[in-house]
């Protein structure tokens, strides 16, 4: 009955993170639906960039082809960028000599030549006097038809629109094509005239014999938003014409100057006109994105073959066959000529930083290899329904676990949906993105324990504000399950009771009378103190009138070692005060003042349980074990040890705490004397030399006591006084009774009992 009434008022904390769950996974789920193939989801793209870091592509042949790069050495020789095209005539000319199956210029040509003497020719005559000079000039031969009769001797490729726009992988960028005029591409099937490609421009405009010589191809790279390059469009809408990128036209050379197959989507078009699907290109076939966009895979070894521009110039022109031989690694490969990263622009990839010419050789390979990682179109639709089934699966799974318990749930499942999608792109080249279903295992699991958890504290809380923080955390738990439903009710059973009392000394109270909010404050926050350490030691605790307290163990959790729990949280509580006491004295207002222990520890049968109403219910019992503890309680003043135990207690656990017995006492109701023991320390006390010495001085003077022989104990208690630590009240006491006996002798039937209060 009690456990239901504190859980009733929070139950709704259950169901409202259902609700709020249910709608997060919902956006979640159609975010990864919307947002599947789109390039700006940063965290899986980096995820993938990753699964190509640990498993880097096999089989592709980047030894097909050779970069020639233009270096800081061939500045050096030829001169400071940009060259004249003549002298990039010689680099094409040179390749072609040296066996290259093909040649690709991959610095954009599509703006007029700044050194060619038509360029200069115009400067002349639109500024200078000497109008004779620029007429000569401008009938000197044009350099791009000198770069296009270099290119009529091999097959070749001149780049263009170096700037890649906005975003080609968006359909607003597509341009509609027409591809019955281009030789190099094909495609087949109705409404295969017009191709909606990503569009390009050309810069300024390409020499018409330069373009008839050598095929214009796309050479921008285009980055993802965060700057990594992860795709490459791989056909262009170029002025309304097809143009194949610089990779896809390098790896069309390398597979024997062929066409291009285009396999268009048989399901999807736009405006523009078909979408395309796949690309073959020689006997290797690969799908694209409907941006003809191929997904880069990176070989574990990057490094694409290189020669500089110096060397390739230096064996040729009329050079020795021997420096002209040295070229001979240009044979069969398919060239690329560019600029390196000191002198142009680098490209950042998801294998570090390269320059643009070695990305288009390392996707032209790609290509050739036929090795392309796919992320099908429903791989969106799989994610989302992922996000819902893992989501719920999480909320039942969570109902049923604690906080802690469903994290581990979660990420354990997180890490196998990981390894599953590394092996799917291991062993398949299919790219699945398990971020979404494991956030969704995250927020079921935690939103419904950590809402589990916020109506546990809660009730918790007002538990604790009921039995004003008497119970510990072991029986608190046990009250917010199931199962701890009986744990309130009443109960009959031994039970160790320890009563304290915090005094003040009355010359300290003197001290500090005109402070009073000082001492009510201080009483209070020590009493706060001492409840804690009972609750932490297992007792529960029971605020009495005053500076008391009460702590019982064995109630409400049962406890086969109560009256060592008990004793042990006595001596926890001495250390407690002492840490108080401490603090007391660093203070300039209550040095000086110290606050004094008195404890009184018992064992027997007590009846147990909730006494009182609402917020003012508490836990306590009754029983002859509390009135006992009370009065132990009471006898610390007189005794001197702050802690004082009855024989119960004592016989439980002697073999455990140093102990000293104080006095026999005749009680009433009891039928013989009892005696009542002084709790001196832990294990480490009762072993230790000066423990022993005192002990066993005091056990020869109770004997010789007890015994009558007045002076044998006058000879012992001075014994026992030399001994260390032996500075307490009992031993005044003694000496007092022994004094008394020795004058008047004891009396008749005497056996040492002392009636108390007397």
């Amino acid at each position: 009955m009690t456990k239901r009434m504190f859980s009733k008022p929070f139950a709704w904390l259950t169901a409202l993170p259902l609700l709020l769950v249910t709608g997060a996974l919902a956006v979640i789920a159609l975010g990864t639906l919307a947002g599947a193939q789109s390039p700006d989801a940063r965290w899986r793209e980096r995820l993938f960039d990753y699964f190509q870091r640990l498993d880097p592509a096999s089989g592709a042949s980047v030894e097909n082809f050779h970069l020639v790069l233009i270096d800081r050495e061939s500045v050096d020789t030829v001169g400071p960028w940009p060259w004249p095209r003549t002298v990039i005539a010689g680099l094409v000319e040179a390749a072609g000599a040296a066996g290259a199956k093909g040649v690709i210029l991959t610095e954009a040509v599509d703006a007029p030549d700044p050194l060619s003497p038509e360029t200069i020719g115009e400067f002349w005559l639109s500024g200078a006097r000497d109008e004779t000079l620029a007429q000569q000039l401008a009938l000197l031969p044009r350099t791009d038809e000198r770069l296009a009769e270099a290119f009529t001797k091999v097959n070749g490729a001149v780049g263009v629109s170096a700037t890649a726009p906005a975003d080609p992988n968006r359909a607003s960028s597509f341009q509609r094509t027409d591809i019955k005029g281009a030789a190099w591409i094909s495609a087949g099937g109705a409404g295969a005239e017009f191709l909606a490609l990503p569009a390009a421009r050309y810069f300024y405009a390409i020499n018409p014999a330069l373009a008839n010589a050598a095929q214009p191809s796309v050479s921008a790279l285009a980055p993802d938003s965060d700057g990594v390059i992860r795709r490459a469009p791989l056909l262009w809408s170029l002025g309304g014409a097809p143009a194949p990128s610089t990779a896809l036209e390098a790896a069309r050379l390398a597979a024997g100057n062929g066409a291009v197959e285009v396999t268009l989507n048989s399901s999807a078009a736009n405006a523009q006109g078909r979408t395309v699907e796949s690309l073959k290109v020689g006997e290797q076939s690969f799908a694209v994105s409907d941006a003809t966009a191929l997904r880069l895979h990176l070989p574990r070894n990057v490094s694409v073959p290189s020669t500089s521009a110096a060397r390739l110039l230096s064996g040729f022109n009329g050079a020795p066959s021997s420096v002209v031989g040295s070229n001979s690694q240009l044979q069969g490969a398919v060239v690329l000529i560019g600029l390196d990263t000191e002198l142009g622009p680098s490209a950042r990839t998801a294998r570090g930083d390269m320059a643009p010419a070695a990305v288009h050789a390392l996707t032209a390979a790609q290509i050739t290899s036929g090795i392309a990682p796919n992320r099908p179109g429903w791989a969106g639709y799989l994610e989302a329904l992922a996000v819902m089934l893992f989501g719920a699966a999480a909320i039942m799974t969570a109902q049923r676990l604690e906080f802690w318990q469903a994290a581990g749930f979660a990420a354990l499942l997180s890490v196998i949906l990981m390894l599953g999608a590394y092996c799917a792109f291991a062993f398949g080249d299919l790219l699945l993105n398990p971020i979404p279903p494991a956030l969704a295992l995250f927020l079921g699991a935690l939103s419904v324990a950590g809402g589990k958890s916020i109506g546990g504290v809660l009730r918790d809380d007002n538990l604790r504000g009921s039995f004003h923080d008497t119970l510990p955390e072991p029986a608190m738990k046990k009250l917010r399950e199931d199962t701890g439903s009986e744990l309130l009710k009443g109960v009959r059973r031994d039970i160790t009771v320890l009563a304290c009392e915090l005094r003040i000394a009355d010359e300290d109270l003197r001290t500090m009378e005109n402070l009073p909010d000082d001492i009510t404050k201080l009483l209070a926050s020590a009493s706060l103190d001492l409840r804690q350490t009972i609750i932490d030691a297992g007792g529960a605790a029971d605020q009495a009138e005053g500076g008391r307290l009460f702590a019982y163990f064995n109630a409400p959790l049962e406890s086969a070692d109560h009256p060592q729990a008990g004793c042990a949280a006595a001596l926890r509580m001495i250390e407690s005060m002492d840490k108080v006491n401490a603090d007391l004295d660093a203070s300039s207002r209550t040095r000086g003042l110290q606050i004094h222990l008195a404890i009184g520890i018992a064992t027997g049968p007590c009846f147990a349980g909730p006494m009182g109403h609402g917020r003012n219910n508490r836990y306590s019992a009754v029983g002859p074990a509390v009135d006992r503890a009370a009065f132990l309680r009471s006898q610390s003043e007189f005794y001197g040890p702050a802690m004082i135990c009855d024989e119960t207690v004592f016989k439980e656990t002697h073999h455990h705490f140093a102990y000293l017995e104080l006095d026999k006492l005749k009680l009433r109701g009891e039928k013989r004397p009892v005696s009542i023991y002084a709790l001196i320390g832990n294990p480490f006390i009762k072993s230790s030399k000066a423990f022993r010495a005192l002990d066993d001085a005091h056990r020869q003077l109770l004997a010789s006591y007890r015994a009558g022989d007045m002076a044998a104990a006058r000879a012992n208690l001075e014994k026992a006084k030399t001994s260390p630590g032996a500075k307490i009240a009992l031993f005044d006491i003694y000496e007092e009774r022994i004094a008394k006996y020795a004058e008047k002798g004891v009396p008749q039937g005497w056996d040492g009992a002392h009636t108390a209060g007397v």
